[in-house]
């Protein structure tokens, strides 16, 4: 019996968590949510990952979103998501151009939100 898990991402969008591995060999959870934000944009990069580290007591460093797709019009995105414990082994298996994109340190000072 599986339990879904909702996550409160802003006043306009809820997530689910389809699916959750653990991956042993490289350290990490890989998460898959179901966004659902019908009648308002895709959350940004650092509201998912807002929300996600709160409800997974996980400091938000140690989570890097890998993708986030949206269908045109749809108001339902998927996002996939890595949740490290140790920042050594973030850093060995995640491309640098992740770690910032979403983030003020962006080139250019641009922020995706």
């Amino acid at each position: 019996m599986s339990q879904t898990h909702q996550i409160k991402v802003s006043d306009k969008a809820q997530a689910i968590i389809e699916r959750q591995i653990d991956n042993n060999v490289t350290g990490r959870k890989e998460i898959t949510l179901k966004i659902f934000h019908i009648g308002s944009p895709t959350p940004s990069r650092e509201e998912l990952k807002k929300a996600l580290a709160s409800y997974l007591g996980q400091k938000e460093d140690l989570l890097v979103i890998r993708k986030i797709t949206t269908g045109y019009g749809a108001g339902i995105s998927q996002a996939r998501i890595h949740v490290y414990t140790d920042p050594k082994n973030l850093e060995k298996y995640e491309p640098k151009h992740l770690l910032v994109r979403g983030t003020k340190q962006n080139k250019g000072g641009e922020s995706n939100g």
